[in-house]
């Protein structure tokens, strides 16, 4: 035998409140769901600048490594000799 008050969630979670309180309630809501997801777009745009850009300065140190050994000949004693014997 049950002893008690019986519990129950009405269907209104709030009976008294106004439409513009439910608005008001709705958008500090969103916006509080809006936050991490600005600020993850956020971090993934930095991320992917500093890759790119590692990746750039990568690319170009290695192609000025390259113009330089061509210059210099220091490159003449691998595979592919720039500088023919007569």
């Amino acid at each position: 035998m049950r002893t008690g008050r019986h519990f129950s969630l009405p269907i209104d979670p709030w009976p008294q409140a106004s439409l513009a309180e439910r608005t008001a309630v709705g958008m500090v809501l969103t916006f509080l769901l809006l936050l991490p997801a600005c600020a993850a777009g956020a971090a993934l745009f930095v991320v992917t600048t500093l890759a790119a850009h590692i990746y750039w300065s990568y690319d170009l140190g290695a192609s000025l490594h390259a113009l330089i050994a061509r210059r210099t000949g220091a490159s003449a004693g691998r595979h592919g000799r720039l500088v023919r014997k007569a």
